[in-house]
């Protein structure tokens, strides 16, 4: 079991990771949290325990539980998804696949995609919620991107960002199949942006 101050140390080091993960200043969480500032820098500083009361508010205003805030072991997470435990979650008849490696848990959505797409075959991808990025990089073949209404061709070893909020469409555009990875970033503020228009969202892309 930990000691008092095993527990004080433990929660102002995971207080302090996971408003810094969040881009929170010490003013913001404490008045997300309902805390003064004060009370919130002795906690990250560990010069006191903090109540129930005090670790159910703060877990709330940093979107974890409780147990998050007092877990002791400041080891990093390691999750190895092995190749065949990866799902193949479309598929067409062509031949075409989207395998999804990885991801993450909310709030914030990191998303690893494994695409095949045969010669002329395509998916179109529905707009995001506003706040969304997609990042592609072409490992072999070449690849059609429109996003909203601009269209891109990459080849083997291009790679583009793009703000998914738009309809977007892939398309294999060459003889030969293309693969690429994609991963998808989607903070759990998310929709939450103010919106802009598709044509908007189209002209923030990269130039063809």
């Amino acid at each position: 079991m930990q000691s008092p101050d095993d527990v004080a140390a433990a929660v102002g080091r995971n207080v302090r990771a996971l408003r810094q993960q969040r881009r929170m200043t010490i003013d913001g969480l404490a008045a997300a949290s309902g805390i003064s500032r004060g009370t919130v820098i002795q906690i990250e500083t560990a010069r006191g325990n903090p109540s129930i009361g005090t670790l159910v508010a703060l877990a709330a205003a940093l979107r974890v539980g409780v147990a998050s805030l007092v877990d002791g072991d400041a080891a990093p997470r390691v999750v190895v998804r092995r190749a065949a435990e990866a799902a193949t979650l479309w598929s067409s008849a062509a031949g075409s696949s989207a395998v999804f490696r990885i991801g993450t848990d909310p709030p914030d959505v990191v998303e690893l995609w494994d695409w095949t797409l045969q010669p002329g075959d395509g998916f179109d991808g529905e707009a995001h919620p506003m706040g969304t990025v997609e990042v592609l990089s072409v490992l072999s073949g070449r690849l059609g991107l429109r996003v909203g209404a601009a269209g891109h061709e990459l080849d083997a070893g291009d790679t583009v960002m793009f703000q998914a909020h738009a309809p977007h469409r892939y398309e294999g555009a060459g003889d030969e199949p293309v693969r690429f990875v994609m991963v998808v970033l989607q903070p759990g503020d998310a929709g939450l942006v103010p919106p802009t228009s598709i044509a908007e969202a189209a002209d923030q892309q990269v130039a063809p």
